[in-house]
């Protein structure tokens, strides 16, 4: 066994999880932007958009629940999932990754939503 690869591999996936930690809670602001456009009556917006489609989905949003699934979000290496339909949806769906291209970052894609996070500063 390849210590070295072994080692740079786990770094690489810290580098991961620690940049998709850190999207649960932007996530979690968009999903209050979003209820208070709703409310407001300003369906346009993107964020507004999808708590209209939590509501439709049986799943009302409230920013007191987002808030909470936005504290207990916790990706684990080998089972990623999206921060924003956890946020937003309360599931926990898997994310793509596309390496680092060029000038590109890695990035990791969801397919339900469309969300993309990068999650290398590369």
């Amino acid at each position: 066994m390849n210590t070295r690869s072994t080692t740079a591999d786990r770094t690489h996936a810290d580098k991961r999880l620690a940049a998709l930690l850190k999207q649960a809670p932007i996530e979690f602001a968009r999903a209050v932007y979003g209820i208070n456009d709703y409310a407001s009556g300003r369906t346009d917006t993107m964020a507004a958009r999808e708590v209209a489609r939590a509501h439709r989905q049986g799943m009302p949003l409230t920013e007191e629940r987002a808030e909470q699934r936005a504290r207990a979000y916790l990706p684990t290496v080998g089972q990623e999932h999206c921060p924003r339909c956890w946020v937003v949806y309360g599931h926990k769906t898997p994310l793509r990754f596309r390496e680092a291209e060029g000038e590109r970052p890695e990035v990791a894609a969801c397919n339900v939503c469309g969300a993309e996070y990068a999650t290398s500063s590369d």
